[in-house]
């Protein structure tokens, strides 16, 4: 197809690594205008000569015409190889998730796209018009055939048959699917290799901004690659760094640092995480969706954990019990600021104050009740693993249920439930983290033993808090997985690695009187085997307190 070039637009071409796709995404610069040379003498796809798209048949949106005559003239627009791209997908209207995930489904359907990732969903304020509902926004990462003006009316496709109005800029909508980034390299069906190293498009009209709120959207005869304003957007940006943290944003800046930023952060806060869009029809409640709509859970656990965010409650695990018996479904999560009646084990009470992550999961297990105390465990091995890939620090687990780093406890699991005879009817655990609590406002005895992540209102905390929250989640979902299928021997090998208690001496509080000797392993039951002088005993639960260096025990 030869079309004239449009003198409103310019389009620029860099060379991004070479011909390995995984390689090349960890390498490459995000597109930009050359500061030097001649970007007319690139080497050009013979389908990128004309780039306002008013006039390439299959771009405008066409609400009269049937799908299959789009897919047609989509095709007309296939690139000469295949690509690789990232599309942001945001929903404020009706049912938002169900929204978002059928446009999902429907790429993949599209028989042009393969999605391959989707990052959490995540609730966001409104920007620019903000007389309006939350968003619940995510990226997805998919490989097709379609040259950027046939992606952009197959994106328009799906908005129009999911219902969506182009009437105000940053107005509602039921779906929005904007191209974030696009990268070719990869041979297209049927077609001969693309040449060595990739073709990024960039793609900027000389659109000027318009008052938010006022402007009804132009035409949809312009299509600019990159998103001119995904840099700014924490909505955009935090989800893109899950799937793809190293692309580099045209500060020189991966996406991965820039989500670090605390800018980035505000009014962005996780809703869903797992694979939430396989079971749209299955989740819980949405508070964008006028109502809520229990329905049963469905397939694999924690395929979309809902996640249920509070300001103050007595306490999480309280919450998620009454959730779970009015018939909550699995994953289900609630998230509290503070809570004026946390719980620990033996009855103890658990200080949260702001600047902790306080939550507590409703799980269904299907396994026998004395295999129930084995999750203290493997939920321990998942916190730890979290605070470790979030914050480098070597965090180690205080056996049963503690996490602590560098001798100092900045994390305690709650495992309680419910039985109907031999079968559990649910679980749910409750889990503390101080990730940047202030010690000092802390009673006197917590103080000596209680540590901290960061320091409270340091810089970057929220962001700390949320990306524990949905690191906790994610090593929870694969780990519980794992032990429902059998695999608690390897959770157990994880659990003896972290373990900060193994090889110490410790006193175990038993109901004939404290236990002295040392820890010397954790059995296939989860259960704590202390040796002694007089033989090895066992604990299956219990308080268990680590001799200092300095001599006596902290619990």
């Amino acid at each position: 197809m030869t079309l004239s070039r449009s003198p409103q637009t310019r389009a620029t071409f860099q060379r991004a690594g070479p011909p390995n796709l995984a390689h090349r995404l960890a390498k490459f610069q995000a597109p930009r205008r050359a500061s030097t040379g001649n970007p007319e003498s690139s080497p050009k796809p013979a389908w990128i000569s004309e780039l306002t798209l008013s006039q390439i048949p299959g771009a405008p949106s066409c609400k009269h015409r049937q799908p299959q005559h789009r897919q047609e003239e989509r095709r007309r627009l296939v690139a000469p190889y295949s690509a690789l791209a990232y599309l942001g997908l945001g929903s404020n209207v009706g049912d938002r998730r169900r929204n978002m995930a059928d446009a999902v489904r429907m790429l993949s359907e599209s028989g042009d796209a393969r999605v391959e990732r989707v990052s959490s969903l995540y609730e966001t304020e409104p920007v620019g018009y903000a007389e309006q509902g939350p968003f619940l926004n995510a990226v997805a990462q998919i490989v097709c055939d379609l040259a950027p003006p046939g992606l952009l009316s197959l994106c328009q496709d799906i908005e129009v048959r999911l219902g969506r109005k182009r009437t105000v800029r940053w107005g509602p909508r039921t779906i929005d699917i904007d191209i974030l980034l696009y990268f070719g390299g990869r041979p297209a069906r049927g077609g001969s290799p693309a040449e060595p190293g990739a073709i990024g498009l960039q793609v900027r009209s000389d659109r000027e901004e318009t008052p938010a709120g006022l402007t009804i959207e132009p035409s949809p005869g312009r299509l600019e690659i990159p998103h001119p304003r995904m840099w700014q957007r924490g909505f955009v940006i935090i989800p893109l760094a899950e799937i793809a943290p190293h692309v580099v944003a045209p500060d020189g800046r991966s996406v991965k640092d820039l989500a670090r930023d605390p800018v980035m952060q505000r009014g962005v806060f996780l809703h869903a995480t797992g694979s939430w869009w396989k079971r749209a029809d299955e989740g819980g409640t949405d508070r964008g969706s006028g109502g809520a709509r229990h329905i049963r859970a469905q397939g694999p656990v924690f395929l979309g954990r809902e996640v249920q965010r509070l300001a103050e409650v007595d306490s999480t695990n309280a919450v998620a019990r009454r959730m779970a018996e009015a018939g909550a479904p699995e994953g289900t999560c609630v998230v509290a600021e503070t809570q004026t009646a946390g719980r620990g084990r033996m009855g103890r009470t658990w200080h949260s104050p702001p600047g902790g992550l306080w939550l507590s999961v409703v799980l269904r297990p299907t396994v026998a009740p004395r295999d129930v105390g084995k999750l203290a465990l493997v939920t321990g091995v998942a916190v730890t693993e979290a605070i470790r890939k979030a914050t480098s620090l070597p965090a180690k687990m205080k056996w049963p249920n503690d996490v602590v780093v560098r001798g100092r406890k900045v994390s305690g699991i709650l495992v309680e439930g419910r039985w109907r005879g031999e079968a559990v009817d649910y679980i749910v655990e409750g889990i503390g983290i101080n990730v940047a609590v202030d010690i000092a406002g802390l009673p006197q005895d917590i103080q000596a033993t209680a540590g901290t992540l960061v320091p409270p209102c340091g810089q970057g905390a929220l962001a700390l808090r949320e990306r524990l929250l949905a690191l906790v989640l994610e090593e929870l979902g694969v780990l519980y997985r794992r032990f429902l299928s059998g695999g608690f021997l390897g959770i157990l090998e994880k659990a003896r690695l972290y373990s900060d208690t193994l090889g110490r001496e410790v006193e175990a509080a038993c109901p004939g009187g404290p236990v002295l000797g040392t820890a010397v392993d954790i059995d296939a039951d989860g259960a704590l085997v202390i040796r002694t002088s007089s033989g090895d005993v066992r604990m299956v639960s219990g308080d268990v307190s680590v001799r200092r260096a300095g001599g006596g025990y902290s619990g």
